[in-house]
């Protein structure tokens, strides 16, 4: 059995250059930065539709495991000023899918 991946993961209602400032830990982040994501798929965020929010949430999972799975980076910095319980309890099911392999401490900026 291979080593499991262990890293932080870090929720910010800032931007991503806010969060990274009031972080202040030195740390090279792989940066998810939700609000943008839903710029770049044409999306807004007061009328996402349930095909858009599925869209969404597959954009978001792919970026996830590009963190995961990230050699640069030993800390994922998940950006969304909208970040609602609903939103963070995804997350934690989402990452509990990887506890085999991978290790992670969730923290708020």
């Amino acid at each position: 059995m291979g080593r499991k991946l262990v890293s932080n993961i870090y929720i910010s209602r800032y931007s991503p250059k806010e969060a990274k400032k009031r972080a202040s830990l030195g740390i090279a982040f792989f940066i998810i930065d939700i609000s943008k994501i839903i710029r770049d798929l044409g999306y807004q965020v007061e009328n996402l539709s349930s095909e858009s929010e599925f869209v969404l949430n597959y954009t978001i999972r792919n970026k996830l495991i590009q963190g995961i799975y990230s050699t640069k980076c030993d800390s994922i910095l998940v950006c969304y000023k909208n970040a609602s319980q609903e939103f963070l309890e995804n997350l934690e099911n989402f990452l509990s899918e990887f506890s085999d392999s991978y290790e992670y401490t969730i923290h708020e900026i």
